[in-house]
């Protein structure tokens, strides 16, 4: 069976045109479509940020002036008094950021009490087993530059005066001090972090400094200390909530339940870095000698050097920490009597201690003088530095 076809190639050519350009025209309407459902979506978004804008400005207009300028509409009840309304708005403006700066005006805090700490160290004393005695007659202080002010009296077995006034030059001079952090290994990451600092009490036995931590004391148990940012946030998060104080009390309440009450004993300094490693695990030599190995503590020292063969570098110890940033000054000096007729050096002096010396966030604060004597701040010892008993004042009526 044959078929003919009856169309011209002329006409057939113009059915495939028409079909392509019905094709052409179908596309060009979906894409318009298109366009106009994604331009219809841009507009609303647009319109939407529009009026979340409008409404934010109304609202930041009603918690500042209490009313919407240029409309007669009021503000809604839920926003609050405005804030202009009250007299002191000055202040309730500036706390959030003065909450941000509390960790920076906690680092710079000065702990002005370690002055005894340094007295006590730098001064000779015969009562100490010295040969000779420093004793202050008046002291003052510029805390902005981090200097003492002092008038002494130097007493010498031979009554030679300036042996005492060389000794407390020498002493002030080789000190240095140390501070860090008494560090315990926490049970679930494995890793050393710090003991907070009201957990510890140091002593001095035999010449050795030890830290006193009482485990088990609500707080000491803590995990890693958290960021100074994090833990801001999280007191600001906190702040508005009735019941922080009770679940702070059941917190600590619960991990005193879970943890021994216990005083365990941490050794300070170590007389090499193999010294210390062994002492972290419980192989020290001084284990044997205290009811049970120590084990997972230490002390990390912020200033201790230590040379290339492990030993104690004291030399480096006192380039990197050194009491003084200044070699003393010594004023006028001359000698006389005192009241038990014993001849004396009188003389003054300032000394500029180094700032760190100062600073509260610096932990476990030790100044350590050329003897390797060393005071730390849970010892402070004044009697024997001033040459008068301190008695109370009159009450002025």
């Amino acid at each position: 069976m044959y078929e003919i076809s009856l169309v011209p190639d002329v006409k057939s050519e113009l059915i495939k045109k028409l079909k392509l350009r019905n094709f052409v025209f179908l596309i060009c309407v979906i894409v318009a479509a298109s366009c106009g459902g994604v331009f219809a979506i841009l507009l609303s978004i647009t319109g939407g940020q529009g009026l979340a804008l409008a409404a934010k400005d109304e609202e930041m207009a009603c918690r500042s002036e209490g009313s919407i300028p240029k409309s007669s509409k009021r503000c809604d009840s839920k926003y609050g008094t405005a804030i202009m309304k009250f007299r002191n708005e000055s202040e309730i403006l500036t706390i959030q950021d003065q909450m941000k700066n509390l960790s920076l005006l906690n680092a710079n805090k000065i702990k002005f009490s370690r002055v005894f700490n340094i007295l006590d160290t730098i001064l000779p004393n015969q009562a100490k087993g010295d040969e000779n005695t420093v004793k202050i007659s008046e002291i003052n202080t510029n805390i902005n530059n981090d200097t003492l002010f002092f008038d002494a009296l130097g007493y010498s077995n031979n009554n030679i005066g300036y042996r005492a006034l060389e000794a407390f030059k020498k002493n002030a001079s080789l000190s240095y001090f140390d501070y860090g952090n008494y560090m315990r290994k926490d049970s679930e990451s494995g890793e050393y972090v710090p003991i907070p600092s009201f957990c510890i009490d140091e002593q001095v036995v035999n010449g050795i400094t030890y830290g006193i931590y009482h485990k088990g004391q609500p707080g000491c148990e803590a995990p890693m200390v958290e960021e100074e940012d994090t833990k801001i946030n999280n007191i600001l998060d906190n702040m508005l909530e009735d019941d922080l104080s009770n679940q702070i009390t059941e917190n600590a309440e619960a991990e005193t339940k879970k943890v021994e009450k216990k005083d365990i004993r941490i050794r300070r300094t170590y007389n090499d870095v193999s010294d210390r490693e062994k002492y972290m695990e419980g192989n020290d030599r001084f284990a044997s000698k205290t009811d049970e190995k120590i084990k997972g503590y230490y002390f990390e020292s912020k200033c201790l050097q230590y040379d290339e063969d492990g030993k104690f570098d004291e030399n480096s110890t006192k380039e990197t920490c050194p009491l003084l940033s200044e070699e003393p000054y010594i004023g006028d000096s001359a000698y006389g009597r005192d009241s038990d007729d014993i001849m004396v050096l009188s003389f003054s002096s300032s000394l500029k201690i180094t700032h760190s010396v100062f600073l509260s966030s610096n932990k476990h604060m030790m100044i350590v003088g050329p003897t390797r004597k060393n005071v730390t701040d849970s010892y402070i010892q004044i009697s024997g530095m001033f040459t008068e008993a301190a008695h109370d004042t009159e009450e002025v009526k």
